[in-house]
């Protein structure tokens, strides 16, 4: 696989409590992944009475040994997006993430 945008894997890790009992926040750990392929996916809107939005997505093809985890986020030509399901691994092909984000 070789393609030629760069996505980012975002992980969250809870902060805690300090030594006094106090909230530590959490941090987010970046991690660039280039030679990705990008597409889109179709774009669905709630029918749910009353709600005005849309779901957008992508299908982010990354190559092999990327680390990426249903409970991280991804973020896709500068957008945060959750990762919806599981990952794909394709072997040495790669691996398969489809992501989601709503708006409105």
């Amino acid at each position: 696989m070789n393609g030629e945008e760069t996505v980012t894997i975002l992980r969250d890790s809870p902060g805690g409590f300090d030594a006094y009992g106090d909230p530590v926040a959490s941090t987010t750990a970046r991690t660039d992944i280039t030679g990705c392929l990008v597409a889109p996916t179709s774009s669905t809107e709630p029918s749910d009475r009353g709600r005005e939005g849309v779901v957008i997505g992508w299908t982010v093809y990354a190559p092999t040994g990327t680390d990426a985890r249903h409970t991280d986020r991804i973020e896709v030509r500068g957008v945060a997006c959750l990762i919806e399901g599981e990952v794909g691994d394709w072997g040495t092909k790669g691996i398969v993430i489809n992501a989601t984000r709503g708006e409105g």
